[in-house]
This record gives C-alpha cells, structure tokens and sequence, in this order.
C-alpha cells in the first residue's frame, strides 16, 4: 500500500541491476511512493542487467556512469539535473564490489585498491559532485547502503569490511560538512 510519501520527490539511484538488487527494490518503493527517478549503473552492468525492465516499469531514464569517474559523475549529475528540470532531492548509493577472492590475510593490494574506490571512494565522489554542482535540495539527503560487517569482524566477508568501514566514515564526515552548509542529510 503507498503513501505518498515521496510526492513531488525527484532522486538518482545507483546500483540496480536485477530484480535481486536492493536498489531495484528501493527504486519500485520509492515510485509507488510518488516519486520520480533516474537510474543508473556502470555500462557493463547495464548490459548484463536487466535494469532496462525496472527503467520501463517505473518511467525512468537510464543514464550509464562509471562511479569511480568525476567527469561521468559530473555528466550524471548534468543529464540528471536536466531530466528534472533543476535540483533532486535525494541519492541512492548501493554499490558495492570486491574482485578479491582470497582470504583477508592474503588480500591483492591492487585489487583491494579497486574495492576501496568502487565501494567507497565512489559515495565520495558522488557526494562531492552532486555539492560542487549544488544538485541536491536543500533538505535533501543522500543515502549510502552499508554492511554491519563494517562494525564488527564476520569471517568471509574480507576486504568489503573494511570498504563499508570507510564508506560509514565518509558519510560522517561528508554529512557533516554539507548538512552545515546545505541542510542536506
């Protein structure tokens, strides 16, 4: 049953891929709950996904963005804020990737470093654009899905610990800066 509670709400959400996504799941909720969105995802994902279906079935444009890139974030939040005529109202990052397979005391640092920039470094990036461009409304808030594996150690989950341990430190420092400035959560 909706509400309404996101009428009138405009947002850009990252992540979906398939219907296993939670940013698919969040996507569907926040359109039944009135708002409008854009979606978006790496161009690899978009191919391998199915996130066109969720696009057709919530009325939302795709627009393809590498996270770890500035300038496709920056061309993100351009088509984004041209979409919506102007500033949006809330970000959805739910990425999260390790391409480490080894256990955490045998880690690639290389392969770590590519962990930390797309599950971390990335809501970073995106907060910092979206300020840079003042996308985001004020009141508005930004959103990062994190892990409890960045509280606490729980075996297996290796690298990706300490990435939502440095994507909870970004969204304390980043939140308190730009909720001083821009009353954005």
């Amino acid at each position: 049953m909706a509400y309404n509670l996101l009428k009138g709400k405009k947002g850009l959400v990252f992540g979906a891929l398939n219907e296993q996504s939670i940013a698919w799941k969040v996507a569907q909720r926040a359109v039944e709950e009135g708002a409008e969105i854009v979606l978006t995802n790496t161009p690899v994902s978009i191919r391998m996904g199915t996130i066109d279906e969720l696009a057709k079935a919530c009325n939302a444009p795709v627009i393809a963005a590498d996270a770890t890139s500035v300038k496709d974030l920056e061309n993100l939040i351009d088509q984004t804020m041209e979409h919506f005529g102007g500033k949006f109202d809330f970000i959805l990052h739910s990425i999260g990737m390790s391409p480490n397979v080894r256990t955490y005391d045998d880690l690639d640092y290389d392969y770590l470093a590519k962990t930390l920039d797309i599950s971390a470094i990335s809501f970073h990036k995106v907060i910092q654009v979206a300020r840079k461009k003042d996308a985001i409304n004020d009141w508005g808030s930004i959103v990062a899905l994190t892990y409890i594996a960045a509280q606490r150690t729980l075996y297996g989950y290796n690298d990706m610990a300490d990435a939502k341990a440095l994507l909870e430190s970004i969204a304390r420092s980043f939140g308190y800066i730009y909720g001083r400035e821009k009353c954005v959560r």
